[in-house]
């Protein structure tokens, strides 16, 4: 092969080389991303991750922190256009954003010590060292769905469970459940069977609307919603292999 060959082989190859870099950059960089859309959040962020979206050509997904608070949007490569809202799988029937969202999402170890502050009762193995915390609704049919699965999970693995009582406005009766459950010392059977009494101390009240505030200051809004010894988060009804990850 001739000196001048082998150049023009090198400069095919730097060419090819080039042109696959700018074919697999399909997303823009974090950086680029925070400073188009730094005038439309109001407040301060970091950008977490960007990926390119499988399925969607030319569509780039985005996590982008709020406090604690994951946020997953959507822009295109050139950054014409912002999509909000969640992208479903309609084979698996799975919420892809919401899936990606709770990737993202973790208290730090400061905050795991204000949960311990919050917990209304525990169940489980208590000496194991091991233990989840379960912001939990005495009348969510999904916490109620979530019960023989934690508790099973639980027993198996040797996790205390500490259980806080958030209960939401859709569900009426729950905040005096809950405040009932606190002022007469009440644990997990007995919230299992739903009790209620006319006991609605002041105490009780308190607690109940000092966990309503902390639920808000992480950025928790449904229940169930789980949180990990590693400070990972889940929400919803959970399976077996989304417990284990709360504690690996």
């Amino acid at each position: 092969m001739t000196k001048k060959a082998t150049l023009l082989g090198l400069a095919l190859s730097v060419l090819v080389s080039c042109q696959q870099d700018q074919a697999s950059r399909t997303c823009p960089t974090k950086e680029e991303v925070k400073n188009k859309v730094r005038d439309f959040i109001p407040t301060e962020f970091t950008v977490e991750s960007v990926w390119r979206q499988e399925d969607l050509q030319g569509i780039c997904g985005v996590v982008v922190r709020i406090d604690t608070q994951p946020l997953v949007f959507y822009i295109d490569k050139e950054m014409k256009y912002i999509i909000a809202g969640s992208i479903i799988d309609l084979k698996d029937k799975k919420d892809i954003t919401k899936k990606k969202q709770q990737e993202f999402m973790k208290v730090s170890q400061e905050e795991l010590k204000e949960l311990e502050k919050h917990t209304d009762f525990v169940f489980g193995e208590k000496s194991s060292g091991k233990f989840i915390y379960m912001f939990t609704d005495p009348d969510c049919p999904f916490c109620k769905e979530s019960e023989p699965i934690v508790e099973k999970w639980a027993q198996e693995k040797g996790v205390e469970v500490r259980v806080i009582l958030f209960p939401l406005p859709i569900h009426p009766d729950a905040f005096p459940k809950s405040v009932s459950l606190i002022c007469d010392k009440k644990g997990w059977e007995e919230y299992k069977s739903r009790y209620k009494s006319d006991n609605q101390c002041e105490e009780g009240k308190r607690k109940v609307e000092n966990n309503l505030a902390l639920a808000e200051k992480l950025g928790i809004n449904g229940t169930p919603t789980f949180i990990g010894l590693n400070g990972k988060v889940y929400s919803g009804v959970p399976t077996e292999k989304d417990l284990n990850s709360l504690i690996q």
